[in-house]
């Protein structure tokens, strides 16, 4: 009991595009807040940060108060590596970032 047809096998190996669980990591979707937080945070150490995509970010986080908890736990998960690896630029970017949050979500926080 239990033969495999040798047949089965190359059609099933050709299929695999075309199932949902053995899909590409880069067709997951993103959430919104993830994306705007990945899009803040400058390429280098002595750039800005970008002020508009922090605007967005504090925006969406007014509107979705249920996001909050989300956004300050991957900040805060951010600050504490950055803050190990000695990479003070990104941890003024949180601190930023932070601030504008505290601002603009004083209600909802």
């Amino acid at each position: 009991m239990g033969v495999m047809s040798r047949r089965v096998l190359p059609v099933c190996g050709n299929l695999y595009c075309f199932c949902p669980s053995m899909r590409a990591s880069s067709r997951q979707p993103v959430k919104r807040y993830k994306k705007l937080l990945g899009e803040i945070f400058p390429r280098s150490q002595d750039a800005e940060p970008n002020d508009r995509k922090i605007g967005k970010l504090c925006e969406y986080a007014s509107k979705n108060p249920l996001r909050i908890p989300k956004i300050t736990n991957y900040l805060e998960q951010r600050f504490y590596k950055d803050l190990r690896n000695v990479h003070f630029g990104s941890v003024k970017v949180v601190l930023s970032i932070y601030r504008k949050l505290l601002y603009s979500c004083k209600e909802q926080m």
